[in-house]
């Protein structure tokens, strides 16, 4: 179209042409934004719910049998809001020393090994063959899972035999990872657990977490 044959409604239409486009572009990015809000907000309601039905964990590590052996309860107290948990996974952590191979030591054995005072007893309570992790399904709140337990032996090459490796670990503490699962959530705690001192059982104690 020729500039001289352009009339008002012409000349009105180049004009607001680029208002228009401006508009477009404010609308597209209050949608995104207004888009952008609602997926943070349902993010940070799912964390809250998240939050809130996280397991309350009661641990108690029992050595009231012959000292070898021992039992850890893990009670499931609440919230209010979730009357039943999937499932559990418990596994025992080594004592967070750094062990690096050596001649006649692989990283292999090294991970084999359990560090610490106990493990999971083998094929037990749904322990595997290693004595470090052990999975059982779920329980209503209130109730208890119960995991048995047994005290460690040294590796072959670990100098001093049994006597310095209860040494070693006379007063360490249980450590465990435990994961506790409901649907497609879970929750992890990382809970540790002295050994009971001898007190009134002749063998042992009991120690709650």
């Amino acid at each position: 179209m020729n500039i001289q044959d352009m009339n008002l409604a012409d000349w009105a239409a180049v004009l607001l042409a680029p208002v228009t486009i401006a508009g477009a572009v404010v609308a597209a990015l209050a949608w995104r934004t207004s888009v952008g809000v609602r997926r943070d907000q349902a993010d940070a309601e799912q964390k809250r719910r998240h939050r809130e039905m996280r397991p309350d964990l009661h641990l108690t590590l029992d050595m009231r049998w012959p000292p070898e052996v021992g039992l850890v309860v893990v009670k499931l107290m609440c919230p209010r809001d979730v009357e039943r948990y999937d499932r559990i996974r418990v596994e025992v952590r080594d004592d967070g020393k750094n062990r690096q191979p050596r001649h006649g030591v692989t990283a292999e054995h090294i991970r084999q090994q359990v560090w610490g005072p106990f493990r999971l007893r083998p094929g037990t309570d749904g322990a595997d063959a290693d004595g470090r992790a052990a999975e059982q399904n779920g329980q209503e709140v209130t109730d208890s899972w119960l995991f048995t337990v047994e005290r460690t032996t040294p590796p072959a090459w670990y100098s001093g035999g049994d006597s310095a490796w209860r040494r070693d670990y006379v007063d360490e503490p249980l450590r465990l990872r435990i994961e506790v699962g409901l649907g497609d959530q879970s929750w992890v705690e990382m809970q540790e657990v002295s050994q009971p001192q001898r007190s009134a059982y002749e063998d042992g104690g009991l120690t709650v977490v």
